[in-house]
């Protein structure tokens, strides 16, 4: 049978891996938060070799009549169509193979990845957009690259691909590779307990996710988008975490190094996510150091509760937002069945003015952090 080749041209550590197949589909709309997470990093190649895409007439020719020509009025949705392409292609793959398709957000898409020539199977999570649209995924590998920490999920390098497309066309897109976390996100274990997690759970959560903002803060980064959709979990022996996870901060678009020439142009401005703001960034644009502080105090109130923080305001409107948490006396509501420990606890994450917000370092050694294990690597 006759075969279609076009070339993939890579960077990092994927060179030495044999051969890939890409084929860029038109994307079902995200239905469930992104997830990527950590595993094994790859040995790094000295070679930089071209790696041959083949795809048969027949399969692209089968898979079109399948994606654009509906059986009937009740045939099925555009998303399902997309995903049996998707699945019915890629899959085909004899080295590196795009397995699954896990959502989009708004830098792109995020698939997992699987190279079977790999002693051990070694999943990643890719994170892919059109090049001319991949600013974010830059911004994010350019931090990432210098970071180094069981508790920040890891980045492998970065990939160029010419991508085909479905119309015969063709594309070059972007892909960030990233740590598989293969647990759930700290967001979806949280819906997962809709009454709160555990303290003793949380204790251990919460001590993981301190440890990577030390470490990022140490090397003057501040994240600016900490919440649990960006926290992923990686499996550990129950023996060692009852919670049978281990937190790790992932998802870096947003992040500065303070003093950089980024970090200079972004002062005055927001970033993040509204509801995890800090009343400072909020008001004034301020960005430092405690606006970490603050989200990760909201991220560990609704460890406790199971609810969105500020969850009684949720049909609020953007400038309602602003007068709530930029220019308010208001806090968000720390129960009083929570223990005294980590109420106070909370206070110390949740105070207005940031100078009376604790620092990482007095909040690690805060007393409700005091027991449980320590993941050491």
């Amino acid at each position: 049978m006759e075969m279609i080749e076009t070339e993939i041209s890579f960077s990092g550590y994927l060179k030495r891996y044999g051969h890939l197949k890409f084929i860029e589909l038109s994307d079902p709309p995200l239905t469930k938060r992104p997830r990527y997470s950590p595993s094994v990093i790859p040995p790094l190649p000295d070679q930089n070799p071209i790696f041959t895409l083949k795809l048969s007439p027949i399969i692209l020719k089968n898979n079109k009549r399948k994606r654009f020509t509906p059986k009937s009025s009740s045939s099925r949705s555009v998303e399902e169509i997309t995903k049996q392409v998707f699945d019915g292609v890629v899959r085909k793959s004899s080295s590196w193979i795009k397995s699954e398709f896990l959502g989009r957000g708004s830098y792109g898409s995020v698939y997992l990845a699987t190279s079977k020539k790999a002693k051990t199977k070694t999943t990643m999570a890719i994170k892919s957009a059109e090049i001319s649209r991949a600013s974010s995924l830059m911004d994010e590998e350019r931090i990432l690259t210098r970071l180094s920490s069981p508790f920040i999920v890891r980045c492998y390098g970065h990939e160029i691909a010419r991508e085909e497309t479905l119309f015969g066309g063709e594309r070059t897109n972007y892909n960030l590779i990233l740590e598989y976390c293969s647990g759930k996100s700290l967001f979806d274990l949280v819906n997962d307990n809709l009454g709160g997690l555990s303290e003793k759970d949380v204790k251990l959560l919460a001590r993981d996710i301190l440890y990577g903002l030390d470490y990022i803060h140490r090397a003057n980064i501040i994240h600016c988008d900490i919440k649990p959709e960006n926290i992923f979990l990686t499996p550990v022996e129950n023996r060692i975490r009852p919670s049978g996870y281990v937190a790790k901060i992932g998802d870096f678009g947003l992040a500065l190094e303070k003093g950089s020439s980024e970090y200079e142009k972004a002062s005055g401005h927001r970033r993040g996510t509204t509801r995890y703001m800090s009343p400072e960034l909020i008001r004034h644009g301020i960005v430092d150091y405690a606006v970490d502080t603050w989200a990760f105090g909201c991220t560990v109130l609704e460890m406790l509760t199971g609810q969105q923080v500020w969850g009684e305001h949720s049909d609020l409107g953007s400038v309602d937002w602003d007068i709530l948490i930029g220019q308010s006396c208001y806090l968000p509501c720390i129960p009083d069945w929570l223990s005294e420990e980590a109420q106070h606890f909370l206070s110390r994450c949740l105070k207005r003015d940031p100078a009376s917000r604790w620092g990482i370092g007095a909040l690690l050694n805060h007393p409700f952090l005091q027991c449980g294990s320590i993941i050491v690597y």
